[in-house]
């Protein structure tokens, strides 16, 4: 075998073993396969938020070395970020060479701010290179990369900007982003001259339900107490800080179990926001079902979702339990010529209308008095209905 070709299935062998990862359509190499010390980033103190827009910077080196070997750079990049301006991590979130190859910069990824000065929710990628025109890989691979983010995220702003790095003694360096104009710019934009933006997520969620806590059985006008806890089996995070994750009944219908004023909606009765998930993650949440419909067998079915018809994936779960009688005496509604009754504030029908129930609804009996009677509707919720279109069960 002569030396090419030995060399050939060499490259070819280290290509496959070393393959970059990815969360979307194109490839990096992550800050793990670049062997960053990760002990130096301060992983704790990182921000996220919803991406609402690409910020496009050319990155300079006056070091020859570095021009060969991007790898390297990216590696010099990290520790003079963390060492010397004492950022808690890379203030990119990828980095591009002229070979067309990407790699991720800051850890936390898509969502991870990059500490620009006064601006969040941002993606920010450095091209490494010296010339201000793209090179046909680099415009290939960013061309692929802008498209496959703003298309998951619903991204519809892109900037080419100059970050400026601005150092004072014994103080926290910051950065800014100032829009650019020349060379790079006119080649950014016509590398991207197609792209569009989007407007909405694009996003496939998954998760998993780990543990639903709930007791077998609730009195007939008390509350069940429900605790879930859910998993992030995506590869990015879940950030809420734009669209709030809902516990939901399937489908989106309403529940009957639903408790007026606690829950979010008669279908949702309890949302995640203001809190982010990263991958892998868990979070747990927890909601109350009333139980104010007839006695014996109950079930729910609920799920997950940020957007309505738009599930998590492997997230829907049963809550089944059973409505006791206890010692209550009860009433149920039989009003055969309207079907339903008013609860009223007080006992007369000049009395504000505080609920209606259906036919076949059941209360907790709790006293008579002149023709109407007063029922318990919910937890510490007493109204008063016309006797008339009551019956004792």
């Amino acid at each position: 075998m002569d030396f090419k070709s030995l060399f050939t299935k060499i490259l070819l062998f280290i290509s496959l073993f070393f393959l970059p990862t990815s969360i979307y359509a194109f490839s990096y190499y992550s800050t793990e396969s670049q062997n960053f010390d990760s002990s130096l980033t301060e992983q704790g103190s990182t921000i996220y938020s919803n991406p609402t827009q690409i910020y496009i910077t050319q990155v300079k080196t006056d070091s020859e070395l570095l021009l060969r070997d991007p790898a390297r750079w990216v590696q010099t990049l990290y520790y003079y970020s963390i060492t010397r301006l004492h950022f808690s991590d890379l203030p990119y979130t990828y980095l591009l060479d002229e070979n067309g190859i990407i790699y991720q910069g800051r850890k936390g990824g898509i969502g991870a701010n990059p500490e620009l000065k006064d601006i969040d929710g941002s993606v920010v990628i450095g091209y490494l290179s010296n010339s201000p025109t793209l090179s046909n890989r680099a415009s290939e691979s960013l061309n692929e990369m802008v498209e496959e983010i703003s298309y998951n995220w619903g991204i519809s702003k892109l900037l080419t900007v100059k970050l400026n790095i601005v150092q004072e003694e014994g103080k926290l360096s910051t950065v800014t982003a100032e829009e650019t104009v020349g060379e790079f710019l006119n080649s950014i934009k016509e590398s991207l001259i197609d792209w569009k933006g989007y407007e909405e997520e694009h996003l496939e969620y998954k998760a998993k339900i780990e543990e639903v806590v709930h007791e077998e059985s609730v009195q007939i006008g008390d509350r069940l107490k429900v605790a879930i806890k859910i998993k992030n089996l995506n590869d990015y995070i879940w950030l809420t800080d734009r669209d709030p994750i809902y516990i939901s009944v399937k489908d989106g219908k309403e529940s009957n179990f639903a408790i007026n004023q606690d829950w979010e909606s008669f279908s949702k009765p309890v949302s995640i926001s203001e809190k982010n998930i990263l991958p892998g993650e868990f979070v747990e949440l927890e909601f109350e079902l009333e139980g104010k419909v007839l006695l014996g067998e109950a079930s729910e079915s609920f799920e997950v979702l940020k957007f309505e018809g738009k599930p998590f994936e492997g997230s829907s779960f049963d809550v089944k339990f059973s409505i006791e009688r206890g010692d209550k005496q009860l009433v149920e509604v039989a009003s055969p010529r309207y079907n339903f009754v008013n609860i009223r504030e007080c006992r007369w029908y000049s009395c504000k209308v505080l609920d209606s129930a259906d036919n076949g609804a059941v209360f907790v009996f709790e006293g008579e008095e002149e023709g109407w009677t007063k029922i318990k509707f919910g937890v510490n919720l007493y109204g008063w209905v016309n006797s008339a279109y009551l019956k004792k069960i």
